[in-house]
């Protein structure tokens, strides 16, 4: 690992940035139509959960990456592999969050821009500052948090202002009942966006106090899980459930409807400067995770050498992921939500801290348990 330290400030930064992500632009949860905000807040319980045991596993293993103690808990034989397949699973995650952010930015803004160079610009900021190390990329995050916070507020301000919402396209809110709501909670919102937090595995061990990560992770997940269900019920309460639902890119949708007095009109440059932005620290982490797995596996000394062949696979993986946007929300919704997503981000998780606790409890541990 390399020779860095994180504090909280630093940390709560990364993890609202990465929870918005993509998914303060793209319709979630649409299985309980225009009660989907409420969706969030039942999936925040579950998602504040899952952060409390990759928490707790890395509080037995402070010095350890992710692999490092799916290893140390499930012995080399499996937990090689295992680590492996997150690994492949990082990289994977990655060129999608990159083809999600491409596509909407080629629809929207650049429709004469080739999507392989708008991926292209945002990988290669990705590789300059993951070369630069993650002290640098958790000091931006602090400066940009600030940045989306203004953007947040201006944007919100707008569309009070101008009088598009309407509140009745909220009610009822459980028009088909609760099992729709909470199977959408569970089943979709709980993986995307906060299982995708199981990366940061692989950030704790910079935290320069191992006993803060728990509270700030829990508050950052709460703010960024209040904020997202507040965007999206706007979303709704502008558009309708019917539109939510068909749109791609409901908040750029939404923000085209601002028209103050015919002069504040076409308020686009919010929505796109808070994908890229929210693009940009998603994509970054889940690079760093990728690079931080492959070199505590093949025993790289300097994680910043596998930053550019990472970076690349990742890049060129965003195209050939999927043929077209209906292809790639395709498989997105059966292979990643439906399958990876839960293995990796709740069984798994749930398993190591099984087996470490009746490791410990029999004591199986051929050393101390919280040895490196």
């Amino acid at each position: 690992m390399e020779n860095a330290r994180i504090n909280v400030n630093q940390l709560f930064a990364l993890i609202v940035l990465f929870e918005f992500g993509t998914a303060i632009v793209l319709p979630i949860g649409f299985v309980s139509e225009q009660s989907v905000w409420i969706s969030i807040l039942l999936a925040l319980v579950g998602g504040r959960l899952l952060y409390l045991i990759y928490d707790y596993l890395y509080r037995q293993y402070p010095s350890l990456p992710l692999s490092g103690y799916i290893r140390k808990i499930f012995g080399n034989w499996i937990g090689w592999p295992v680590s492996l397949l997150y690994l492949g699973f990082f990289i994977h995650n990655d060129a999608r969050v990159l083809r999600e952010t491409g596509e909407p930015l080629v629809t929207t803004a650049y429709d004469q821009t080739p999507l392989f160079a708008i991926n292209a610009f945002l990988m290669i900021a990705v590789i300059y500052v993951l070369h630069k190390g993650i002290e640098v990329l958790a000091r931006t995050g602090e400066i940009y948090l600030l940045i989306m916070i203004a953007l947040g507020f201006f944007g919100n301000v707008f569309v009070l202002i101008s009088g598009v919402m309407n509140i009745d396209n909220l009610f009822p809110i459980f028009g088909e009942g609760w099992k729709p709501v909470v199977e959408s909670a569970f089943r979709n919102i709980l993986m995307f966006p906060f299982g995708e937090m199981i990366c940061f595995a692989t950030i704790f061990p910079y935290l320069n106090k191992t006993q803060s990560g728990r509270r700030t992770g829990v508050i950052a997940l709460i703010c960024s899980g209040l904020i997202l269900s507040f965007t999206h019920a706007i979303e709704i309460s502008v558009l309708g459930a019917n539109i939510y639902g068909r749109s791609t890119f409901p908040l750029f949708l939404m923000i085209t409807k601002v028209n103050i007095a015919d002069f504040l009109q076409r308020m686009d440059a919010i929505v796109i400067l808070t994908l890229i932005i929210n693009a940009f620290f998603k994509c970054t982490i889940n690079c760093y995770a990728a690079v931080s797995v492959a070199a505590d596996l093949f025993h790289v000394k300097k994680p910043q050498k596998l930053v550019m062949p990472v970076g690349l696979t990742i890049l060129f993986s965003s195209m050939i992921t999927a043929g077209s946007w209906t292809e790639f929300a395709l498989k997105g919704k059966e292979l990643i939500m439906g399958f990876f997503l839960p293995l990796l981000s709740v069984i798994i998780p749930v398993l190591l801290l099984a087996v470490h606790q009746l490791r410990k409890r029999f004591g199986l541990y051929r050393t101390d348990s919280k040895g490196e």
